[in-house]
């Protein structure tokens, strides 16, 4: 930020009564090591994650998790089966086609009962979906994100979340990228223009203390 000057949008409420948990593709086409697109560095940010959603599920903070699937007609896949025919063949079952072991969320980060769970055909999570309605239904006007990949379909949703006027959390250290200049600069670009950005432990605390000026105010 310019001159490192305080903005109103620093002093946002991150509170379980107006926050969600957005988790973006933890599927095994990019977390797990045979998976298509495998990114590396998903392993250091698992940990931290899994923190986030113990933490979010103890404290009634709703998590939604959004995964991506397409058909092996390619019939909603666009133009995008032409930008990476690589990731679109419908024999490599490692891949994120309907029913194949890519598709599946890995073992380590999947949903609850109590969960929400989205699909979506885009990198962006609220583009064709019900991701919107839902939020606003639950009374959310905070997300915070986290997923995979930090400057795909991480940083699609975060930015159309700021365009419909939510408040989005960029979760640094719950986000994973194929190479750390992907990862920081996205990040900068979005702490600049489009929401705040801060790691796991910021973020809990921001709500503990929420919590906590609560019960004493």
């Amino acid at each position: 930020m310019p001159g490192n000057n305080i903005r109103p949008a620093d002093g946002w409420i991150i509170s379980p009564e107006n926050t969600a948990l957005i988790v973006i593709d933890m599927q095994n086409m990019w977390v797990h090591p045979r998976g298509t697109r495998y990114l590396s560095s998903s392993e250091e940010m698992i940990p931290k994650l899994k923190g986030v959603l113990d933490f979010c599920r103890r404290t009634n903070i709703p998590v939604l998790f959004l995964h991506t699937i397409k058909r092996k007609d390619l019939a909603d896949a666009g133009i995008f089966a032409e930008l990476k025919p690589e990731t679109h063949r419908p024999d490599d079952p490692w891949t994120n086609f309907a029913g194949a072991p890519g598709a599946d969320f890995h073992e380590s980060i999947r949903p609850l009962p109590s969960d929400i769970t989205i699909g979506k055909f885009r990198y962006n999570g609220f583009y064709g979906t019900e991701l919107e309605n839902l939020l606003r239904r639950l009374g959310r006007d905070t997300i915070a994100i986290s997923g995979v990949a930090t400057n795909v379909c991480c940083g699609s949703t975060a930015r159309d979340g700021a365009m419909r006027d939510f408040k989005v959390v960029f979760l640094s250290d719950c986000n994973a990228a194929f190479t750390s200049e992907e990862h920081e600069s996205t990040l900068d670009n979005f702490s600049k223009h489009f929401g705040l950005v801060m790691d796991s432990k910021t973020f809990m605390d921001r709500v503990r203390s929420d919590v906590s000026q609560r019960k004493t105010g």
